[in-house]
């Protein structure tokens, strides 16, 4: 594990946050499977469930989505610290993914199945595989999908590299208190927070990933629509074959 020293006033504080040392792989590797069993645990909840395929088929989707915004993450979290520690902005990434970015991940992909459909008379509609479910379908969706987080990343991250200043302060502020517990700062950043916090993202990105007639307004020949949310939708949409 790698120790940064940050520059908090006179103080000088030691964090440790190495994301590829073999501790950081097998945090991580704690934190995927505890966050996709956050999905089981609410298709257990769901009523009716959704068939075992269509499932594994959203889980997978959902994942490699979460996969490329983890890195992307650390990624960002590296360049804006530079040489500082890089758990504060770890943390800030955390906090505008499972806020403002599932927001706009929801609007965003909504929007480009619509896009899709207008000029290529394709459906796209998340969760919506096939009977029986298709993997061509699922690779259409999952390329969608992957288009809509990278997009969505860049943008925010373009935000964050504007107000890149207060948001080092901020993250610095909250992460103070464990400045000289390096140990605890670390289950803190890398553990507890992400657990708790992808947990609910996944939770909820898996909510609009996965097909419900009630989520997709019905797209008109001219690809169109009045809302995101609508009337009964595909009974006679273009589908993939």
């Amino acid at each position: 594990m790698k120790v940064y020293r940050t520059s908090m006033g006179k103080q000088q504080c030691h964090a440790i946050c190495d994301f590829f040392g073999s501790f950081g792989f097998f945090v991580q590797f704690v934190l995927a499977v505890l966050s996709f069993s956050a999905l089981i645990v609410k298709r257990n909840q769901e009523s009716p469930r959704r068939p075992m395929k269509v499932f594994q088929y959203d889980v997978a989707k959902n994942g490699l989505g979460a996969c490329t915004v983890h890195f992307m993450n650390i990624f960002i979290a590296m360049q804006f610290a530079g040489k500082e520690d890089p758990c504060p902005w770890y943390f800030v990434q955390i906090l505008f993914d499972t806020t403002v970015v599932v927001y706009a991940n929801f609007v965003v992909l909504r929007w480009l199945e619509r896009v899709v459909h207008s000029n290529l008379a394709t459906d796209v509609s998340s969760g919506d595989y096939g009977d029986p479910p298709q993997v061509k379908r699922w690779l259409y969706q999952l390329a969608v999908w992957l288009v809509v987080v990278v997009v969505c990343k860049i943008g925010i991250t373009s935000v964050e590299y504007v107000f890149k200043t207060p948001l080092a302060e901020f993250g610095a502020i909250i992460l103070a208190p464990l400045c000289f517990n390096p140990h605890l700062e670390l289950f803190i950043v890398v553990v507890f927070l992400p657990l708790i916090l992808n947990a609910f993202q996944f939770w909820i990105m898996d909510s609009y990933l996965m097909y419900r007639n009630e989520l997709h307004a019905k797209i008109p020949s001219n690809g169109l629509s009045t809302s995101f949310i609508g009337s009964n939708y595909g009974s006679n949409s273009t589908t993939l074959q």
